[in-house]
């Protein structure tokens, strides 16, 4: 071999030994056989390497190369592991104490750092939150003023269109004005056109309706309002102005008011309810006239019909004195109750119009007027009326009688005048109370169903009684077993179920 390929091979393996051996210097830096590692190290290659050469053995000098690579590994792990076998014992500790002072520092410059990381990213983010505050302030201010510009711009166009729609609406207003006045002119014209086509038919309906349709139409029209609105009595006695009476009125007033206007004294007969003292004060009223009034019983003395003087010498006129003397209508209710001795005391007033008073002779006035009442015929007493007394004949020459019936009609209006709010109700009591009174007649019993029942209970419909207690406790009050048996009554309807 040449001497300059020898030193080629040379200078390559030491650069080949050179960078293996550096491969552990950093591991074995610190010990303290690092030197005499590297001295053996080196002279081992260095034989090897010149062994080789001198043998001729390497063919060429890549596999020089990686002879002497393989040889200074192979070296250099040899002599470490001799060399850290006896340092391992000296370096544990030393190592040891050395670590824990290097991750002492290491922690605290890992402190430290972190410390400093943190402060500067807190730093940063206050920063860039400033800078983000800030941007978002700018772009709010930004955004409020483009909206202010909008709502401006929308403001301004509202007020644009609301103007306008005001414009259009005075418009329409006029329009509609305008149309009313000419809607109004039409309706004129249309209603002057339709009184005069009125006109006309009523003149044509004149000249075509006859007479019957004219009279019927009449008394349809007067029979409406007799149902609403009580009668009109009105009598005339010959020649004198005729008298009337209105309001709700019996059936034999005529005969009453006729009777008394030709100068007779009057007795009406009938039973109990039927309104015979009301037909006296109608006909007070008819003759305007003062109404005077005394009920007769068996009791009842001279001083009520004559007067009397007192202890004291004065002198006490009665109702009967007045009416008498200075004229008027005298009640004597009840007649068929009073003493007979009383009531022939009182043929002579009524026969030749003059009367003994306790002060002396009075004659009787020419608008003096008499209705005395009965519920019997001067006969005595009945079954219903018990306690009359017989009327002589001499008394009842002195009256024209007159027959009171119960007047149905009469009743009707006058329970119904009394319930206005319950009619229906009150129509049922007047029906109950009629059945009652026809079968009581009819098998002649001793119990009365008079037309004060039905008015008396249509009263207490209106103050807010049912129909039951109505009946119970003025039309079948009191009633016997009995009767109401012989009535017809089943049990449990004396409390006016049917």
């Amino acid at each position: 071999m040449r001497e300059s390929t020898r030193a080629e091979v040379r200078h390559i393996a030491g650069a080949i030994a050179s960078e293996t051996v550096m491969r552990y210097a950093d591991a074995l830096a610190r010990s303290p056989y690092a030197e005499q590692t590297m001295e053996t190290t080196a002279q081992r290659v260095a034989t090897e390497v010149a062994r080789s050469i001198a043998d001729e053995r390497v063919a060429h000098a890549d596999e020089i190369v990686r002879a002497a690579e393989e040889t200074a590994g192979n070296t250099a792990t040899e002599t470490a592991q001799r060399v850290a076998e006896k340092t391992a014992a000296s370096l544990t500790a030393e190592a040891a104490a050395k670590t824990l002072e290097e991750a002492r520092e290491a922690v605290a410059e890992a402190l430290e750092a972190s410390r400093r990381a943190v402060e500067a990213a807190l730093e940063k983010a206050q920063e860039e939150a400033r800078e983000a505050l800030e941007k978002a302030q700018g772009e709010a201010k930004e955004a409020l003023g483009q909206a202010q510009k909008e709502a401006k711009e929308e403001l301004g166009q509202a007020r644009t269109e609301l103007e306008e729609a005001q414009g259009e609406l005075k418009n329409a207003l006029s329009k509609v004005r305008v149309d009313l006045a000419d809607a109004q002119g039409e309706f004129k014209k249309a209603l002057a056109k339709a009184w005069t086509d009125l006109s006309e038919a009523r003149e044509q309906v004149k000249g075509t309706v006859g007479r019957f349709a004219r009279d019927e139409a009449v008394r349809a029209v007067l029979e409406t309002v007799a149902e609403k609105v009580p009668p009109v009595v009105e009598v005339r006695v010959a020649d004198a102005d005729p008298v009337r009476v209105t309001g709700h009125t019996h059936a034999v007033l005529p005969d009453v008011l006729l009777a008394l206007g030709a100068g007779c004294h009057v007795l009406l007969v009938g039973p109990a309810g039927t309104g015979k003292s009301m037909m006296a004060q109608q006909a007070a009223e008819a003759f305007a006239q003062e109404f005077h009034a005394l009920s007769l019983g068996p009791t009842t003395p001279m001083s009520k019909i004559f007067g009397y003087y007192d202890a004291h010498g004065t002198y006490h006129g009665t109702p009967f004195r007045s009416a008498f003397e200075h004229g008027g209508l005298m009640l004597l209710d009840e007649l068929d109750s009073g003493h007979p001795g009383l009531l022939a005391e009182l043929n002579q007033a009524l026969s030749i119009r003059s009367c003994a008073f306790a002060d002396g002779m009075v004659a009787a006035h020419p608008e003096f007027r008499l209705i005395a009442t009965a519920n019997t015929y001067g006969t005595g007493g009945d079954r219903q009326y018990v306690g009359r007394q017989a009327l002589d004949a001499a008394t009842l020459d002195r009256f024209v009688v007159i027959d009171v019936p119960v007047d149905e009609d009469l009743e009707e209006r006058l329970a119904l005048a009394h319930a206005p709010s319950r009619q229906e109700d009150t129509l049922q009591v007047i029906e109950k109370v009629r059945r009652l009174r026809a079968t009581a007649a009819e098998k002649r019993l001793p119990v009365m169903f008079s037309p004060r029942a039905g008015i008396d209970a249509a009263k207490l419909l209106q103050a807010g009684a049912s129909v039951e207690q109505a009946i119970r406790w003025r039309v079948v009050r009191g009633m016997s077993a009995a009767h109401r048996s012989a009535l017809g009554l089943a049990a449990g309807e004396e409390d006016g179920e049917e």
